[in-house]
């Protein structure tokens, strides 16, 4: 199971971009990694699990601000396509068979 949380929160003043800094970090030490801006992705062994970590980060969304947790399961995000824009393409981007390898000779 995966848990995706999307949140859009304010930037104009510094008190805002202090919460949404403390948010990002909150989500990264709950296992969170980013996939982009704003857009955080965490597997989760069980959908009890999954639900008890919406219900725990959920109401820590910072005042003035949109966040949604989405739940989808491992072969639905397994069908996810990436796409890079020319500039992204330039930058070295790993192959995926890289993620496997365990040990290297």
């Amino acid at each position: 199971m995966w848990v995706v949380a999307v949140f859009d929160l304010p930037t104009h003043t510094k008190i805002q971009r202090k919460r949404y800094a403390g948010f990002r970090k909150l989500l990264l030490h709950n296992g969170f990694s980013m996939m982009q801006f704003s857009v955080y992705v965490r597997n989760m062994p069980t959908m009890q699990q999954a639900q008890a970590i919406i219900k725990q980060l959920g109401p820590q969304t910072p005042p003035q601000g949109k966040c949604a947790f989405m739940l989808i399961t491992d072969k639905q995000y397994g069908l996810t396509k990436n796409f890079y824009g020319p500039a992204m393409r330039q930058e070295k981007i790993p192959k995926k068979y890289e993620q496997l390898i365990l040990f290297d000779e």
